[in-house]
């Protein structure tokens, strides 16, 4: 089955998602767990908004000030063209929405890394 594709390399659309935007989302669906009449329910969380992997880019750079090196390569097979959340359930349900756009999603990215450029300091083992 041949895969015929509109946009070009980069140009694919995504939802990202900040991660504090996402616990929070984690945290509602939770919550819900104490509600017996509930169940099992599935929520998609994200923005409900697509970008693409270029104005991703291009918004890191803004945040951290320095060029990225872009390569392009050929399309991966699964990829879809565009994805991104359809978050209206969670808005009505949770009571949950997305409060943090791409550039607070990207500074906040850049400012972790720099404090923390090794990652997470190991923990040290309890006694």
């Amino acid at each position: 089955m041949a895969i015929t594709w509109t946009s070009k390399c980069g140009e694919e659309v995504r939802d990202y998602i900040h991660v504090v935007d996402l616990a929070d989302g984690h945290f509602a669906a939770l919550s819900k767990l104490s509600d017996p009449s509930i169940g099992c329910e599935v929520y998609n969380l994200g923005t409900g908004k697509g970008m693409s992997v270029l104005e991703m880019v291009a918004a890191f750079e803004k945040a951290s000030g320095k060029k990225i090196p872009i390569v392009k390569a050929g399309r991966r097979p699964g990829d879809a063209e565009i994805v991104y959340a359809s978050t209206e359930k969670a808005e009505r349900e949770l009571k949950w929405k997305a409060k943090y756009g791409i550039d607070e999603m990207c500074r906040d990215q850049w400012n972790w890394a720099n404090k923390n450029p090794y990652g997470y300091e190991p923990l040290e083992p309890t006694k």
